[in-house]
């Protein structure tokens, strides 16, 4: 009887275990032979950077590549050209597997339906995602309202580089990760005094734009907007933008900053990375690529010596002090939801995003850094921890202040003249703060109504 019953209980076990494999149905299918289409800049390019690697792991599946160069080739003629209208027409036409997106594009595409949630693939294979930088998989999220719906390989961003031998030799204290740009002027401005006229040492060295430029860089990383959501009201009137723009201009006016000087017709003359390689800017930022100029050039330049030269983190907010908005993703890498190949579509997304790929591509300093944080921890043997300290913000900087669609693309170069006198105007000391921002608002907003009214008679005609 003992023995009939132990039977029984195997029987069950077994049926039950049988039950739950049968009864678990698989997100995608197993992989089979076939062919996918994706999009990139074109042929040989996908091949050389991902698709002759791919086909020695998966020699039975085809790729057809789309490419953009057409596209691109588009994009500098006509001047009414609107590139994301017409890489839609682009991807509705060939309807590739999968997409290769920018940040704007994917959550478009996101939100109206058009890509396949990967959450359910990554539990079914396993997939790591662990591995990723804090914050990447979250920024994502957030541009699918919640959904994962694709990867990113790389990102771009910027870090503080500075020459040791500067702040030494002057007895002042080096930079530190999760400085706020209160913090950074201010060391800068320890630097004002030392030299004059084309001796004179700057602190921070900013190689492009006026003033304004300094202003938007303090803005992005607070995260101000400068509209509110339907675009009909500029907001610069208020305590951050005036701290921001006080911030700006007191360190264009003391010499705190460098800011290149202007031509006889208002143009900027930058002055490349002179200053810096010759000892007469102590701080500057700059993607990971400039660590190559940084090796090399002293090696063909005769009259310039070897820089010791470190980096930290760029300014951060001091409300949100672990978070960066200097972190742009380039390429986010999706499965269209119609794809009828999506398995095959996902192993390339896989693949593009896996551990592999981040090994060989971080020995290339190009300027994209790895996702992936194990794979990218020394620089020219600097520790690359200021690339990852901070995590994206859910919105980038750019996002922040010119993502609004509902901004007529007539505004910034109305604008932009207006910015530029208010500044120079606080930095002359002509106006106060309060009457030059009081001032802008008014004409800004005068602006922003001219540049609606010019977008809704374009549209009309």
């Amino acid at each position: 009887m003992r023995k009939k019953w132990r039977i029984g209980i195997m029987l069950l076990t077994i049926m039950s275990l049988l039950s739950g494999c049968f009864g678990k149905k698989q997100v995608l299918e197993p992989l089979q032979a076939g062919t996918i289409k994706v999009v990139y800049q074109d042929e040989d390019a996908f091949y050389r950077d991902y698709g002759n690697f791919f086909k020695m792991k998966y020699p039975d599946i085809d790729i057809e590549v789309i490419s953009q160069t057409e596209l691109f080739a588009k994009f500098g003629q006509g001047e009414s050209f609107d590139f994301d209208e017409e890489r839609r027409k682009l991807l509705d036409k060939y309807k590739p597997d999968v997409l290769l997106l920018d940040e704007g594009m994917f959550e478009v595409l996101a939100q109206e339906g058009k890509l396949y949630n990967i959450e359910a693939a990554i539990l079914q294979d396993k997939y790591d995602i662990e591995g990723f930088m804090s914050g990447l998989i979250d920024r994502i999220r957030a541009k699918g309202n919640g959904k994962l719906y694709g990867l990113a390989p790389y990102f771009e961003t910027t870090v503080l580089y500075y020459n040791r031998e500067i702040f030494k030799e002057h007895h002042i204290e080096l930079p530190r990760n999760k400085m706020s740009w209160k913090e950074l002027i201010d060391l800068a401005g320890r630097f004002s005094n030392i030299g004059s006229g084309d001796d004179q040492v700057y602190g921070f060295y900013q190689d492009y734009g006026g003033p304004e430029q300094l202003m938007y860089e303090i803005v992005a990383s607070s995260g101000l907007r400068l509209f509110d959501a339907k675009a009909e009201k500029l907001l610069i009137n208020s305590d951050g933008w005036k701290e921001a723009i006080k911030l700006a201009t007191d360190a264009a006016r003391n010499k705190s900053v460098y800011i290149p000087p202007q031509d006889e017709n208002g143009n900027r003359l930058s002055q490349g990375y002179e200053l810096f390689f010759k000892g007469q800017a102590a701080m500057m930022f700059h993607r990971p690529w400039f660590t190559r100029e940084l090796k090399d050039r002293p090696l063909y330049e005769e009259t310039l010596k070897k820089i010791d030269w470190d980096i930290v983190t760029t300014p951060v907010d001091p409300s949100t002090p672990d978070e960066s908005a200097n972190v742009r993703l380039s390429e986010i890498y999706a499965v269209a939801a119609d794809s009828q190949n999506k398995r095959a579509a996902w192993e390339l997304v896989k693949f593009v995003n896996g551990t592999d790929m981040a090994q060989a591509t971080s020995k290339t300093n190009d300027g994209r850094l790895p996702t992936r944080i194990d794979y990218f921890k020394e620089l020219e043997g600097r520790s690359t921890e200021a690339f990852y300290l901070l995590k994206p913000k859910a919105v980038s900087s750019y996002e922040g202040l010119w993502g609004n669609k509902n901004v007529p693309e007539d505004f910034i170069g109305l604008f932009r003249p207006l910015l530029s006198e208010a500044l120079q105007a606080i930095i002359d000391n002509q106006k106060t703060l309060d009457e030059a921002i009081a001032e802008l608002e008014e004409k800004g907003q005068e602006a922003l109504l001219k540049a609606h009214e010019a977008k809704k008679a374009k549209k009309a005609s």
